[in-house]
């Protein structure tokens, strides 16, 4: 598990269920994934999130990073656009809305935050990956931003890995060794 690998690299490591016990199924190919999103909003979503947050304060917590794929990168986003974290990392995040969640970020937040990107990407499209750029990068988002991108590779690269692929694996490997690092760096601070 990912949650094993960052405890294994130093971080207290949790994973709130903000999906309430309704996850994806792996390998279902006849998942309805728009009828599930019905029920797995932000409305339904967030509050779980925060009330974990809210919850490891109370056990004498002070400082939280996030990370997140795919659907989790949404709620990365939105931690750090609300400032309730003090670093964010995601890796092909999806659901964002774009221009205006990078807009929000830069003009509201204080968080680093990183994007681990994909060539072929149909979320987070290459083309949508500029646009990031575009509003965050070149020194526009001080508090700072990296993106790195990964060639060859798409949507979930950096958790559902073909690992027999020596440039999956090395996306996959290479896009965690990234994260790690740009968690350390920030969350010293």
């Amino acid at each position: 598990l990912m949650a094993d690998d960052f405890a294994s690299n130093g971080f207290d490591t949790f994973i709130p269920d903000y999906l309430n016990g309704d996850p994806v199924p792996a390998d279902d190919p006849n998942f309805n994934i728009t009828a599930w999103a019905v029920n797995h909003g932000e409305a339904q979503t967030m509050p779980t999130l925060l009330a974990a947050i809210e919850g490891l304060q109370k056990e004498g917590f002070t400082e939280f990073v996030a990370t997140g794929y795919c659907f989790g990168g949404l709620y990365t986003t939105r931690l750090s656009q609300q400032n309730r974290v003090k670093v964010g990392t995601m890796a092909h995040p999806s659901m964002l809305t774009v221009p205006d969640d990078f807009f929000l970020l830069r003009n509201e937040s204080h968080v680093p935050i990183q994007f681990n990107t994909a060539e072929l990407d149909t979320a987070l499209t290459p083309a949508l990956q500029a646009v990031a750029d575009d509003i965050l990068g070149f020194g526009r988002y001080l508090p700072g931003y990296n993106r790195t991108f990964f060639a060859g590779v798409g949507h979930g690269f950096a958790v559902r890995a073909n690992l027999s692929d020596p440039v999956a694996k090395a996306a996959k490997e290479g896009a965690f060794f990234d994260a790690v690092k740009w968690l350390r760096a920030h969350a010293a601070n």
